[in-house]
């Protein structure tokens, strides 16, 4: 595979307000559902061509708008697609772009203080030998209402490769200048459920709605109690094991990591591999409450039962003691949404874990 080509990537506005107030105009979508509404700022030059909602194999489109004149081909869309689980909407946008056929070649992560990630991304494809066309991607999430899914938003604008660096920041006002008008009060795609157990340093955080909590009952008398944290709509596409380690004597991650790892080892017929542990920084982690944290990610296989499963391991150390996370759960694939789901849940219970408010500093 060859190198990615590299073209600009701005992140900061620098057109003036005169210019744009001259050369941009505003447009208010209103051809669909209430909860679709959404303002977009566009050049002059770029009327709509369509703007009753068109399913495609990718989403259905809201909105389609291109440069009428003669100037350099500039097309924008805005598309969206409903999802019944609370996840990512960068995941979500990433998994789209590889099905659309888009090489991300830039790309930013933009964090919500509890509303997960959202992507800005930069992308190619080949048109033909001779001809590439460069599209610039960002994104939005909202509910639907009382926790039924959300919707994911993505708008795109794109050009011609040879004029893309001239219009970079036409393109960047149009894709950082757009809102939906009815936006909710909920960006989740789920109404949250809190955990709380009381051990020595009380221990709550928030999942989806559609995870169902137990309590391990073989785990009862030992000082490690166990939970299980279940997805299951069809069958089961993800299982979080929550451990809690409730005092010091454990020196450090390996220590736990060893302990409870070994069960998933020792069982028989299944295969485990697993990455060298790594530490988290504490601006990643983005939780106060939380000393330190260590992850790893790797498989969890049986060739008998025809399983194989991604397994990520998260170790949290808090004020009195060690946490253990372990999700099991579907590897990525482009017909589902399980892997994202279940990334989600897992960043949701780091992030709020004793943080119920997810505060930051």
């Amino acid at each position: 595979m060859g190198e990615i080509k590299k073209y600009p990537f701005p992140t900061e506005q620098t057109l003036s307000n005169k210019f744009c107030e001259k050369n941009f105009w505003k447009c208010l979508y209103d051809s669909a559902a209430d909860i679709l509404h959404y303002s977009i700022i566009l050049p002059n030059n770029v009327k709509p061509i369509e703007v009753r909602p068109v399913k495609t194999k990718n989403g259905t489109v809201i909105g389609h708008y291109i440069a009428v004149d003669d100037s350099p081909y500039l097309e924008v869309f805005v598309m969206y697609e409903y999802c019944e689980f609370e996840m990512n909407v960068s995941d979500w946008a990433e998994k789209k772009l590889i099905k659309m056929g888009e090489l991300v070649v830039s790309h930013r992560l933009i964090e919500g203080k509890s509303t997960g990630t959202y992507l800005d991304a930069l992308t190619s494809r080949k048109l033909n030998e001779e001809e590439t066309i460069i599209s610039r991607v960002t994104t939005l999430k909202d509910s639907v209402g009382n926790g039924n899914g959300a919707n994911y938003f993505m708008a795109i604008a794109r050009c011609k490769e040879k004029n893309y660096e001239e219009l970079s920041n036409t393109i960047l006002q149009i894709v950082t200048n757009w809102d939906l008008t009815n936006k909710s009060q909920w960006q989740f795609g789920e109404l949250l459920q809190k955990f709380s157990y009381p051990v020595d340093d009380k221990v709550e955080f928030y999942v989806p709605l559609s995870w169902e909590m137990g309590f391990d009952e073989s785990y009862i008398h030992t000082s490690t109690p166990r939970f299980v944290i279940s997805h299951l709509k069809d069958e089961q596409n993800g299982v979080i094991n929550v451990f809690f380690h409730q005092s010091n004597t454990k020196k450090n991650h390996e220590e736990i990591a060893e302990k409870f790892i070994e069960r998933l080892k020792g069982l028989k017929g299944y295969k485990t591999e697993l990455k060298e542990f790594e530490t988290v920084k504490l601006a990643e982690i983005k939780n106060p409450f939380i000393y330190s944290m260590y992850r790893s990610s790797g498989t969890f296989e049986n060739d008998g039962l025809n399983f194989y499963a991604h397994l990520q391991v998260v170790i949290l150390k808090m004020r009195k003691g060690w946490y253990y996370l372990e999700l099991i759960g579907s590897k990525p694939e482009l017909e589902s949404y399980n892997w994202e789901a279940n990334k989600r849940c897992l960043e949701l219970i780091i992030k709020s874990f004793n943080n119920l408010d997810f505060e930051e500093e």
